[in-house]
Order: C-alpha cells, then sequence, then structure tokens
C-alpha cells in the first residue's frame, strides 16, 4: 500500500497533462484505427458485393437453356462436354478472371431437396486436383448450403459468407424459379481471406500512424507542459508569498500566454498590492495569523511579551510652532525613519499615538528571542532618530530626540471590538508600565530605559547600568529600572569600566554609603560631564548625608504623575 500511496493525488501538473493527454491520444488513436478499418472494410464488402452480384447476374445471361433442360431431365447420366457446355464454361472463366473471383457458378436444386452443379468455372483438369471429381460433382446430388437452402426457398438474393474445404468465401446467390418447380441458383464466391488479410494490414498501418503521432503528441507535450508547469509553480510560489506577506521591492505584474494563468497572475498582483496597503494600517503578523487560520474572532491570549514606547521630547512645543499640514509631513518623515528599525527586527507596530509609537514582540506570532530583538529595536531607532535629528539641525530645522520605555511582562493580545469591527491590540498593566518607564526618562535625562525583567532576559547581549528602584503612580510593587547603553559586542573598554564603576557607586549608595557613593559618583561625573544619572546621585548623596533618611528607608522613588 505504501508503494500505491505515491500514486495518489495531488499529481504536478506536467505529469497530470502528459497522462490525460497520452490517454486522450490512445483513445483518439484507437477511434481513429477502428473507423478507418471498418469504413475500409464496409467499403471493400460493398465493392465486392458488387462484383460478385454481377457477376451471377452474367452467368445467368451466360447459361443457355440447353443446359438447365439437361439439369431438370429425370436422372442425368454423364456430364455433358458440349460446346455449349465449353463455350458457358469460357465465358464464366473470363468473369472469373476479369474481377479475380475464385468461382462463378449454376446450381440447379429440385423440389425433392436434391441439387446438382450445373456448370461451374472449373475446368476438367483444375478439378482433377481438387478432393471430389467432377463427375461426381455434376452426377452427384449434394446438400446445399444454409445460405442456398434460404435462396431456394425465398427467392431472394442472398449475399452471405462461408466456410467449407475449399476456403472462406463470401457470395452473391440469384435464385431463379423453372416452370418445372426447380429452382437454379447463379453465383459468384470470392476469397476474402486476402481481402481481410489486406484490411488487417491497413489497420495495423493506421495502428503504427497513430502510435508515432501519440509519440509525437507526447514529446510536444512535454516540453509544452514545462512552460506552463513553470508558470503554474510561479503562481503557486505568489500564492504562497501572499499567504506569508512576503513581497518584493520590485514586484511587477507577471504575464502568461495562456489566458487562464495571466487572469491569475494578474489577481495575485492585486492581491498582494491591496494587502501591501492594508498592512500598512493593520499589522502584517495579525494579516499573516487571519490568511493561516481563516478567521477572526473578538478574544485574547495571555503571553508574556517585550514592549516598547517612544515620545518625541517636547513634541508640544515644536508642533505650536509649526502649521499642521506641515506638522503631517515631518512626522510621516520622522515616522519613516524611527519605526524601520522596529519592523526590521520583527516587531508588531501596534499603533501611532500622537507622535508617540507603540510596538511589542512575541505576539501574535511567538518569538523566543523577543528582548533581544526589543533592544536592538530600540538601539537602532536610537540611531535613526539621531541622525535625523542632525540632518535636520543642518538645514536650520528643529530637531526631534526620541525617549523609549520598554519592558517585558503578562500581557493579553488578541481582538477587541465588536464582531463586525475589531482592533488587534494589547492590553494590560504592562502596557501602562511601559508608557510610565518612558516618561521617567525626563526625570533622568536618559534615553532608554527598561524595566528589571527584560533586562534579566537580555543582559546577556547588552550592557546596562542601574537607575533606580521605582513605583510609578498606580502601580502596587516597586521594581528597578535600567539604562540601555549599547550592544555588548561594539561596547569599548572604557564604557564597561564606566558600568562596572558605576554599579559599585551604585551599590554602596543602596546600602547607605553615602560618602564613598558620593566620592566615586563625582569621579564618574568627572570622566562624563554630560551624565544627568550622576548629577542626580551626586546630589542626593549631598542631601542624605546632610539629612539622612528614617531607618526604614527603602530607597523606592514614588512617582505621584505620570
Amino acid at each position: 500500500m505504501s508503494f500505491l500511496n505515491r500514486f495518489k493525488p495531488p499529481w504536478p501538473i506536467r505529469l497530470k497533462l502528459t497522462t490525460i493527454l497520452a490517454l486522450l491520444s490512445m483513445l483518439g488513436t484507437g477511434i481513429f484505427s477502428g473507423v478507418s478499418y471498418q469504413t475500409e472494410k464496409a467499403g471493400a464488402l460493398a465493392d465486392i458485393d458488387d462484383v460478385l452480384c454481377s457477376a451471377a447476374a452474367g452467368a445467368q445471361q451466360a447459361v443457355p437453356p440447353m443446359l438447365i433442360n439437361e439439369a431438370e431431365a429425370p436422372q442425368r447420366t454423364e456430364p455433358q462436354f458440349t460446346d455449349a457446355y465449353r463455350k458457358t464454361h469460357d465465358i464464366l472463366e473470363r468473369y472469373v478472371e476479369a474481377a479475380r473471383l475464385e468461382f462463378v457458378w449454376v446450381i440447379v436444386a429440385r423440389p425433392d431437396g436434391t441439387a446438382y452443379e450445373l456448370i461451374s468455372n472449373l475446368s476438367p483438369e483444375q478439378q482433377a486436383d481438387r478432393a471430389d471429381p467432377l463427375e461426381d460433382i455434376l452426377l452427384k446430388p449434394y446438400e446445399l448450403s444454409p445460405v442456398m437452402t434460404r435462396a431456394a426457398a425465398t427467392g431472394e438474393q442472398m449475399i452471405d459468407v462461408d466456410d467449407d474445404d475449399y476456403g472462406y468465401f463470401r457470395s452473391c446467390i440469384i435464385p431463379m424459379k423453372a416452370a418445372t418447380g426447380n429452382t437454379v441458383l447463379y453465383g459468384a464466391d470470392m476469397n476474402i481471406a486476402a481481402v481481410e488479410a489486406r484490411l488487417n494490414k491497413t489497420l495495423r498501418t493506421s495502428a503504427t500512424i497513430g502510435a508515432v503521432v501519440l509519440f509525437g503528441t507526447l514529446i510536444f507535450v512535454w516540453f509544452f507542459s514545462a512552460k506552463l508547469t513553470r508558470e503554474v509553480g510561479a503562481a503557486v510560489r505568489q500564492t504562497e508569498d501572499v499567504s506569508h506577506l512576503r513581497f518584493a521591492a520590485d514586484d511587477r505584474r507577471r504575464r502568461s500566454t495562456t489566458l487562464e494563468i495571466d487572469k491569475l497572475f494578474g489577481a495575485l498582483h492585486d492581491m498582494k498590492s491591496g494587502l501591501l496597503a492594508f498592512s500598512k494600517y493593520v499589522p502584517s503578523a495579525v494579516i499573516t495569523r487571519v490568511l493561516e487560520t481563516g478567521k477572526a474572532e473578538v478574544g485574547g491570549e495571555r503571553r508574556e511579551l517585550s514592549l516598547l514606547m517612544t515620545d518625541v521630547t517636547d513634541f508640544t512645543t515644536i508642533s505650536e510652532q509649526l502649521e499642521p499640514e506641515r506638522v503631517m509631513v515631518v512626522m510621516s518623515e520622522y515616522f519613516d525613519r524611527v519605526v524601520a528599525p522596529i519592523l526590521g527586527h520583527h516587531g508588531t507596530l501596534d499603533k501611532y499615538v500622537g507622535d508617540a509609537i507603540f510596538s511589542y514582540w512575541n505576539a501574535p506570532l511567538i518569538q523566543a528571542n523577543h528582548a533581544v530583538l526589543c533592544c536592538r529595536a530600540a538601539l537602532d531607532a536610537r540611531t535613526a532618530s539621531k541622525t535625523l535629528a542632525r540632518e535636520w539641525a543642518e538645514m536650520g530645522r528643529w530637531p526631534w530626540h526620541t525617549r523609549f520605555g520598554l519592558h517585558t511582562g503578562e500581557t493579553v493580545f488578541g481582538n477587541v471590538g465588536a464582531p463586525d469591527r475589531m482592533d488587534f491590540t494589547v492590553i494590560g498593566s504592562s502596557v501602562n508600565l511601559a508608557s510610565r518607564i518612558e516618561g521617567m526618562n525626563k526625570h533622568y535625562g536618559t534615553e532608554i530605559l527598561v524595566s528589571e525583567r527584560l533586562r534579566e532576559l537580555a543582559d546577556h547581549e547588552f550592557l546596562f547600568r542601574s537607575v533606580d528602584f521605582v513605583l510609578p503612580k498606580g502601580a502596587f510593587d516597586a521594581f528597578e529600572i535600567f539604562e540601555l547603553l549599547s550592544d555588548r559586542a561594539q561596547a569599548t573598554p572604557e564604557d564597561q569600566a564606566y558600568v562596572f564603576k558605576w554599579q559599585q557607586a551604585y551599590r554602596l549608595y543602596r546600602d547607605r554609603e553615602w560618602a564613598t557613593a558620593l566620592s566615586m559618583f563625582t569621579a564618574l561625573a568627572a570622566e562624563r560631564p554630560d551624565d544627568k544619572v550622576a548629577a542626580l546621585y551626586i546630589r542626593r548623596c549631598h542631601g542624605y548625608l546632610a539629612q539622612p533618611p528614617p531607618a526604614d528607608w527603602d530607597g523606592v522613588t514614588r512617582y505621584d504623575s505620570k
């Protein structure tokens, strides 16, 4: 069964087309050969019948009455090889030679059932070579064949075939009633074995021609189907690209000389164009999920996601200096630069909220390294934002600076809304925390802040430094936040040494070693005067040295506003 299963459909179109056309060609060849054979046979037999009946009618005209009268005598005693007999014999022989017949004969059938052969084209010399002597045939009565019997009984002309000791013959018999009650049968025979041999040869010739045509057809179909197979294969690949939302940069419409396939290429191109346009409004991963499952239903699923929030520094102030139409143009240029790295690292773009961007990883498709992808996207987006800001500053335009908030946590994602109008999004406290973390950049003077859980998942790939323990507004549990500095593989030895010393100073601060921590933070600030986080901790150390916190101090910074 396993062997037979290989031949179960679906089959390649090239094999299927070739097989179908081969079967059709074989069927057509068989029908053509059969029809040709039957047509040829019918025509040949019709011609033979005309010749036989003409010869039988000629015998009727050639046999003189005296020979018939002799046959009607009460008893025949001997053959009468008279001049009339020989003359008639010669006439019949000429019929045989002219029409290539075997026999032309005349038989007298009597009412008592006896029959005698009156005359035939055979000479005594020819008859001597046969099984029955001529005298026996002429003198002894013999039994008529079934067709002769029917002709004598009905008086109708008969055409039939007979197979006897002398061969396989086709005969035409013309009966004539005599006044005495006898019936004279005038007949002509042709050996049709040769005719059937010729017809069989015609059949074999037709079959040979059909086989040659079939072979040529298969060769033509095999090479022709190669082009058709390539076009169908291209259509299949385009369909797979559509189902996975893979679109080439130069996605031109493919053409085909086959009308139906050309229409299919056109429909696929229109479909891809529509989905490509649609994917600008809906995340491509969501479209892929709908295409794969074939359904879109209201409902959600819980999973740990990595979330990214952005915001533009002083966007309100900037937008107030520009016309609304100009703001839309500038925002489009900004989003084009900053969103590209997010999508490039397989992030799902959820929405734009004014100047803010919200995206996430690990939904709807599972991404095992979602935290790493989120960090890489943030670093590349920061680079893109800085490059654009520098270009705008050189052009005399107001540069935009982007802040990022990253968080990993349990989040519900799925379709929300009414059954006939849904939105695929994520909801939950993790979304709010990502937004809160992004907003804390203003307080610490940083660009990329991440939560503790995200840092745990990505610490092996990136360089982080501790920033603070925080309790955002609306949160119940405090957590530590970190600044994402760079990729570990790209970090310089100076960067790594700075982070190492920073972490030492930060632990001293957490351990209430204010004086030692102050000394180290001061040294760090001297290395990097623009480090606003170092300046913040210098101020804090001074404040705690001047007025130490209570004994239950937990080092948590609590925020009463967003």
